[in-house]
């Protein structure tokens, strides 16, 4: 029997209760009620207490290439107690559409809705964008760098601020322990018992920030995921024959340097790696380390 996406069927409920065991029930995630963006401001409490400013972004684009576009980017800004994690408010979202310069590929259309006609004449207003990064907030998106490189190349102006990944870069496994690292946002809600429409970057924006405001201790794991510093061991001239050898050490190879990188995390794996690629690179100048952190992004060491 086909069941309408979304709607509860009721007329299994006579099975569920003979058989509890073979089913589960998920809840809706409550901020997806706001979607409308209607809402806000939201306050939840008054306080004098200083608050961290967040913005969780979302985006649609034509493609992950270098020229592919921005078509669609949400962007909702909340507030809260950096010491208790508490949310306080909801202030503003920002949903906006962009028309590309080139046609919209046709599996993105299928995939978004978005065509060429449905945008056609929108663009993104820089200072509505700008004016909610004013007070140097954390970016939150479930994207990560991807989103991160997309929006800087698109406002030029507004670099320099800390971006989270929410998937990738907070230890979810240290708040609650149905969750891991690196689970999608869809996954990490069924866990919990909820769900929502992941085909929607709003819901997705918003579903986002009711997680860190949901698991207690998430927004401090946040801020922390925030203070992170990170790096990338490119190796430019590895020789062929040990492509495999590579491959099995967590090297991945990036068509657009052609070249072999690895992501580690200290001072200690840099020197490692650098000397392990250096028996294996065709010279030992072809070893480069990039450092990544939430602030500036990347740049040459």
């Amino acid at each position: 029997m086909a069941y309408e996406y979304n709607r509860f069927p009721l007329e299994l409920i006579p099975e569920i209760v003979a058989h509890p065991e073979d089913y589960r029930v998920l809840s809706r995630v409550p901020y997806t009620e706001y979607a409308d963006g209607s809402h806000f401001p939201l306050v939840f409490r008054e306080t004098p207490e200083p608050a961290q400013s967040f913005v969780f972004l979302e985006m649609i684009t034509t493609g992950t290439r270098r020229h592919d576009s921005i078509l669609e980017l949400v962007l909702v800004k909340c507030s809260f107690l950096p010491d208790s994690g508490e949310i306080v408010s909801i202030d503003r979202m920002v949903h906006r559409y962009e028309a590309p310069r080139y046609q919209i590929p046709s599996y993105v259309s299928k995939a978004t809705g978005i065509t060429n006609e449905s945008v056609s004449g929108q663009s993104f207003d820089y200072r509505e964008i700008e004016s909610l990064m004013r007070d140097d907030p954390i970016i939150v998106s479930t994207r990560g760098l991807r989103a991160r490189e997309f929006f800087e190349r698109r406002f030029s102006s507004l670099r320099g601020f800390r971006w989270v990944n929410s998937v990738y870069d907070v230890r979810w496994e240290n708040i609650d322990d149905r969750l891991s690292t690196g689970s999608p946002l869809q996954i990490s809600c069924e866990r919990l018992g909820f769900f929502f429409r992941n085909n929607r970057i709003v819901e997705t924006a918003l579903v986002n920030l009711w997680l860190f405001s949901y698991l207690k201790g998430s927004v401090q794991e946040l801020i922390r995921a925030s203070s992170r510093v990170e790096y990338l061991v490119w190796a430019y001239t590895a020789r062929f024959e040990v492509k495999e050898e590579l491959k099995f050490s967590g090297y991945q190879w990036n068509r657009e340097r052609k070249c072999w990188y690895k992501h580690v995390y200290t001072d200690e794996e840099v020197r490692a790696e650098t000397e392990y690629l250096r028996e294996k690179c065709s010279t030992p100048d072809a070893v480069k380390v990039e450092v990544l952190d939430s602030r500036k992004g990347d740049g040459q060491k």
